[in-house]
C-alpha cells in the first residue's frame, strides 16, 4: 500500500511549474524588450528623447509639431547643457511666444538668464513664473538669487 503524501509535498509538486513559468515569462520580460513595448510613452519622439537625449532627433520632432512647448522646453534644457546659451534662450522665448503662461518655461529662461548674468532679466522671468505658479520655490529662488546678486557667472 502507498504511503499518502504529506499536504505541503503535494502543493509544492503542484506549485513548482507556475514558479518556473513565472520565471522563464519574467526572464523574457526583460531581455527582450517587450517591457519597453508595454511601457513606451504614446509619441516615438518622447520615446527617441528619452532613450538617447539627441539633440538632432529634439529639432526633428518639433519639425513635426512647431507649437509643443514641451518639446521646446526640452530642447532648451538640452542646448543649455551642451553649452549653446543663445540656442537655449531662442527656444525657451519661442515657449513662451506660444504659451505665455508657463511657469516653468520662465524658471528655466530666468536661470539661464541669471547664469549670464543678468539679473534684472532674472528677476522679471522668475515673478512672472511666480505670476503662473504662486508658491514655487524654484520661482521664489530665483527671484531671491538674482536680487541678492548670487547669480552664477
Amino acid at each position: 500500500m502507498r504511503e499518502p503524501v504529506p499536504t505541503t509535498e503535494r502543493l509544492l509538486g503542484l506549485v513548482w511549474p507556475v514558479a518556473l513559468l513565472c520565471v522563464f515569462i519574467g526572464a523574457f520580460w526583460f531581455t527582450t524588450g517587450a517591457r519597453d513595448a508595454v511601457t513606451t510613452t504614446t509619441s516615438p519622439c518622447e520615446q527617441t528623447w528619452k532613450t538617447r537625449a539627441d539633440v538632432a532627433s529634439l529639432e526633428r520632432c518639433l519639425a513635426l509639431d512647431p507649437r509643443d512647448v514641451g518639446l521646446m522646453t526640452d530642447l532648451g534644457g538640452a542646448y543649455a547643457a551642451a553649452g549653446a546659451g543663445d540656442r537655449a534662450e531662442a527656444m525657451y522665448r519661442r515657449a513662451l511666444a506660444v504659451d505665455p503662461d508657463d511657469g516653468e518655461v520662465h524658471i528655466r529662461l530666468g536661470m539661464l538668464l541669471l547664469s549670464r548674468g543678468d539679473r534684472q532679466a532674472a528677476v522679471v522671468e522668475g515673478r512672472l513664473a511666480l505670476r503662473w505658479r504662486p508658491g514655487s520655490l524654484a520661482a521664489a529662488r530665483l527671484v531671491d538669487a538674482a536680487q541678492d546678486g548670487k547669480g552664477q557667472r
